[in-house]
């Protein structure tokens, strides 16, 4: 899986990204662990302009493009607290995930072709 990390008004540590490399990638890759071709985009900045008392304000915003999807996934969170808002973009991501997958595992369960009981002898007299 690729994955791209921007900053916008955040000083760039190691910690930091080792920090959305972990919470993000480790909440997805169980959904994506045979997509290596899976491209991930994470982008954090600050947004202290839009309050009136000026406190920074976090925002986190995952873009994930799966290789056997057309659609993109989205998903963009903000809070003061900035492990707060990967925490909820992380928890958010994980809801749609489950719910895409949860759709693909009730494809044609109840499908009454694919459910007709397996023909035994009797049948055959």
């Amino acid at each position: 899986m690729q994955t791209d990390i921007f900053y916008r008004d955040i000083t760039k540590t190691e910690n930091l990204e080792a920090y959305l490399l972990e919470k993000v990638e480790g909440a997805i890759s169980e959904f994506f662990k045979y997509d290596s071709d899976a491209h991930l985009t994470v982008r954090v900045e600050t947004d202290r302009h839009r309050s009136q008392t000026r406190k920074p304000s976090y925002m986190c915003e995952v873009i994930l493009k799966p290789s056997h999807m057309r659609t993109v996934i989205k998903v963009h969170k903000s809070d003061e607290n900035f492990k707060k808002c990967v925490a909820k973009t992380v928890s958010a991501l994980k809801i749609i995930l489950s719910k895409r997958s949860s759709k693909k595992s009730k494809h044609r369960r109840n499908d009454p072709v694919l459910n007709r009981p397996a023909p035994t002898d009797e049948w055959a007299a």
